[in-house]
């Protein structure tokens, strides 16, 4: 991917999320030296979509391991409303922007509108693909899968 200029890394915080939790994530690419968040939603822990115990110690897990691997010393996991806990983030390092990758995640549209209405400047990278795919709109999944099984495994 072709670097374009960007911020200087001390005006920038990058925001991970459940489906950003690679080293090879855009923002953190993007952005290697800007601090970085990480927030456990505390909507999502207490309602209705609970997560399991395993599931939320597998996210954990994969955060301690991408936490080791990622170079900045300057990173937190936090648990919280999560637009509050980013620009509390933000605001204690003198950010005024936040690089995040894209996800298909329902509130993740109405997090980016509440941090851009609280004054965040959000720089947002498309969303990986698992495989690339032009073709029509699948409507059922095993068809589909059969098309693209042997690209989604391949090293």
């Amino acid at each position: 991917m072709p670097q374009e200029p960007i911020e200087a890394a001390s005006a920038v915080c990058v925001w991970l999320h459940g489906d950003s939790l690679s080293p090879q994530d855009a923002a953190l690419q993007a952005y290697p030296a800007a601090p970085v968040i990480f927030v456990f939603d505390e909507a999502l822990l207490t309602s209705q979509y609970r997560l399991t115990f395993k599931r939320l110690f597998f996210i954990y897990e994969c955060i301690v391991d991408l936490y080791e691997r990622i170079p900045n010393p300057d990173k937190e996991l936090r648990r919280g409303k999560v637009a509050e806990e980013i620009l509390d983030f933000c605001q204690s390092r003198g950010a005024t922007r936040v690089a995040v990758t894209e996800t298909y995640a329902p509130r993740y549209r109405q997090l980016v509108t509440r941090l851009e209405q609280r004054g965040l400047t959000v720089r947002q990278f498309p969303k990986p693909k698992l495989v690339p795919y032009n073709g029509p709109t699948p409507k059922r999944f095993m068809p589909f899968w059969k098309k693209i099984e042997r690209a989604a495994f391949r090293d």
